[in-house]
């Protein structure tokens, strides 16, 4: 399956930069709060979930809202960053590779990170 250009949507990738230490009065709190790079353009086909092989595809244990299937295999993607979608975050689950695609399980965020975390 390959994903069209004129098909696809547009989304934000941010990487995870570095964790800081959250300070409370200038006291360690022991508390890494995650700081995330500058946001990256990507296009690729995000739908809800369904489906015996997308089930499979990121195992049993892998819970997430949405899949996004991407037809750029060298999108630098990885598990800790955040994906920003329709002005709604999402954290990276699971990455797969596939023969033509790139599989990514998102799952939305509880907390926006553009509304500050």
């Amino acid at each position: 399956m390959r994903i069209l250009r004129r098909n696809a949507t547009t989304f934000e990738y941010r990487p995870l930069a570095r964790k800081e230490e959250k300070l409370i009065n200038g006291l360690h709190t022991g508390v890494m709060n995650p700081v995330y790079g500058d946001p990256v353009i990507y296009y690729g086909h995000i739908s809800a979930p369904s489906g015996f092989a997308t089930d499979n595809l990121f195992g049993v244990n892998t819970q997430y809202t949405h899949v996004l299937l991407m037809s750029d295999m060298n999108a630098d993607i990885r598990e800790d960053g955040i994906i920003t979608w329709k002005e709604q975050d999402y954290d990276v689950q699971a990455v797969r590779p596939t023969l033509n695609v790139l599989a990514i399980a998102l799952k939305k965020r509880t907390v926006n990170h553009t509304a500050g975390e």
